[in-house]
């Protein structure tokens, strides 16, 4: 009978050796592949969003939704709400919100109809949806700049930064749509007093030397952006500090000064 021969010690550590080395090659490029598709969808989402928003102002005399998320008694009808309840109520501080209300509130609002799918308002690379506290596990992943607030309420001072700015109300009102974003994506990492991601998102480097609000890094320190005209951009934070601090929840310390020449991040 013949006798069959096993591998040896040596050829064993050789082959454990080789799949080591497959793995190290072949992990960062599946990495790059995920990461490359949530980019795409994520630009899919903004390109969505971006038309809702111009398709709801040309239904609506070139009137824009209310950019700002609130529980406050508003005069424009908000292009989201914040979470509700089955009994239409808002809930928006504590622990006591879960992912069902969060997307009623999505469907409360004015874009809802041009869109049809909560899925688009989620980036898959925006992981607090994942988190273990209720309070924290924040759903919409995107926010319109506190510039496009559109509410008479506002007039041209923002509640958010105290100081007097222009609020524009009318999509005829934003000069050079191409180059002007109406949303972006926004990292906020909620506190004790709201569960959501309230407001709008404001650059305030008046107030406190830095970003007001933290910007995403939900592709590999980028994130993406709908611009006026329908289109989608992703943008990589150029200056080291910008999307490490975006990254540490921090960004209130990043570099904000325009005047800075490696800055290109303003």
């Amino acid at each position: 009978m013949a006798r069959i021969r096993g591998f040896t010690l040596i050829e064993l550590l050789v082959v454990i050796a080789v799949i080591a080395i497959l793995m190290g090659i072949l992990l960062p490029a599946l990495r790059a592949a995920r990461e490359l598709a949530t980019g795409s969808a994520c630009l899919a989402n903004q390109r969505s969003l971006a038309l809702a928003y111009t398709m709801y102002a040309n239904d609506w005399d070139a009137r824009l939704p209310m950019g700002f998320v609130s529980m406050q008694t508003l005069t424009k009808p908000m292009w989201a709400k914040p979470p509700l309840n089955e009994a239409g109520q808002y809930v928006v501080s504590g622990d006591n919100v879960t992912l069902e209300d969060r997307i009623r509130g999505i469907k409360a609002g004015v874009l809802y109809p041009y869109i049809g799918d909560p899925e688009l308002y989620h980036c898959r690379g925006d992981d607090r949806v994942k988190s273990p506290n209720p309070g924290q596990a924040v759903y919409r992943s995107y926010i319109i700049p506190d510039v496009l607030a559109a509410d008479d309420s506002f007039g041209e001072y923002s509640l958010v930064t105290g100081r007097h700015q222009r609020i524009l109300f009318k999509l005829t009102e934003i000069q050079s749509p191409s180059y002007k974003y109406i949303f972006c994506e926004s990292e906020l990492r909620p506190g004790t007093s709201f569960n959501y991601d309230h407001g709008g998102w404001s650059f305030a480097p008046w107030v406190n030397q830095g970003w007001w609000d933290n910007l995403a890094t939900f592709h590999k320190n980028s994130a993406t952006f709908g611009f006026a005209d329908g289109h989608a951009e992703q943008h990589k934070w150029a200056h080291t500090q910008t999307w490490r601090l975006f990254n540490e929840g921090e960004g209130q310390k990043a570099p904000c000064d325009p005047t800075i020449p490696e800055n290109r991040d303003i």
